[in-house]
């Protein structure tokens, strides 16, 4: 066995028996702002609350699996403290039965990030005996029995690395990196250490910053003047920003492919979404905000340089409650084609709204 399993437990055979002509399942999916959630529901009972949901953050860069424990609490009335596992069993996940062991985790911080709330984090592992496929153009996860066939360096790679999650080796001008596929970087194209290491089309510059658990991360970046190579394929002078840490590949690169997943061979099969046009990632309007979750919203950690907020109303110190008129906690998943920005802002004890464009940090 080459690791033992730390997430959910996938019990598929009645499942199977009922798909027709072995189709893949798909796993009912909801995505949010490039993200993957699914519904794990647990089985009725009297005592127990009508809605037994739980929303998982499906994350291919978590190595365990996690759940808030106020969730916990939610679902079963007792409280489980922090650090400690949290026993799930026969639960449902469409038309699969699952079970699983997260470890118990505050999670508010995301929920607030996100701008909706996340029950839990699932870790790559979750399907671990079978492929498992995301599709971000369909919004679908798929599961099915099988296996990939042996790495050609075409469609199918290696995706073994430093320890049991997906890594697939990026070829950039002058190097190669075996890079973390993390679909928990949604708003990541590439990061990287040492971005001065690269050759970029302009100087970097600070384009944000990261919520990793309870720490945050601030991040430099800028646009490649070269392409970089997934396997075969071509990203045309991708933007990519600098992590101290590990290096990834995220969610605004994945969601031009097709990615299938064989854990237990480590490889990994890649389809691009449109075969016969090169990968191009396009600026992405920015606030131009730095700002870490708090109880009562967001609070700017700092105003970036060039961002749409420089010149406004808005301070480091200062808390953001609500954006375009909803609470940040609960400003759901529709990204809207907004140019500007309205937040409500808290300082010293007093509101007020703040309209500013949104702006291309790096064109």
């Amino acid at each position: 066995m080459r690791h033992w399993r730390q997430g959910l437990v996938a019990v598929l055979t009645l499942a199977w028996t009922a798909s027709a002509h072995g189709d893949p399942i798909i796993v009912p999916t909801e995505m949010c702002r490039g993200y993957f959630f699914v519904p794990v529901t647990l089985p009725a009972r009297e005592d127990r609350p009508e809605d037994r949901t739980l929303w998982f953050l499906y994350d291919t860069g978590a190595s365990s699996s996690f759940l808030d424990p106020d969730s916990v609490e939610r679902i079963s009335g007792q409280r489980v403290a922090v650090g400690l596992r949290a026993r799930i069993s026969e639960a449902s996940l469409g038309s699969l039965t699952v079970s699983m062991s997260p470890r118990v985790t505050e999670l508010d911080h995301l929920s607030i990030a996100l701008g909706r709330e996340i029950d839990g984090i699932l870790a790559f592992d979750a399907f671990d005996d079978f492929l498992t496929t995301l599709d971000y153009v369909a919004g679908e996860i798929r599961v099915e029995p099988g296996e990939l066939p042996r790495p050609d360096n075409e469609t199918v790679y290696s995706a073994r690395g430093r320890d049991d999650r997906p890594w697939l080796r990026v070829r950039f001008e002058g190097r190669t990196r075996r890079m973390l596929i993390d679909s928990g970087a949604g708003g990541t194209a590439f990061a990287v250490n040492h971005l001065d290491r690269y050759r970029l089309d302009g100087e970097a510059r600070p384009v944000g910053a990261s919520v990793r658990f309870r720490t945050i991360e601030y991040r430099d970046g800028g646009r490649l003047a070269d392409p970089a190579y997934l396997g075969r394929y071509r990203i045309e002078a991708p933007v990519v920003s600098e992590l101290p840490e590990t290096e990834l590949i995220g969610g605004r690169v994945m969601e031009h492919f097709i990615w299938t997943f064989d854990q237990r061979n480590e490889r990994v099969r890649i389809v691009p979404n449109r075969p016969d046009e090169a990968v191009i990632i396009p600026g992405e309007l920015h606030h131009g905000l730095a700002m870490r979750p708090v109880t009562d919203g967001l609070r700017v950690e700092q105003v970036l340089p060039g961002g749409g907020a420089e010149g406004h109303d808005i301070r480091e110190g200062d808390v953001i409650t609500h954006i375009q008129g909803h609470p940040v906690r609960d400003r759901g998943c529709e990204t809207g084609n907004f140019d500007t920005w309205t937040v409500t802002r808290l300082r010293d004890g007093e509101s007020a709204e703040v309209t500013f464009p949104l702006v291309v940090l790096v064109e």
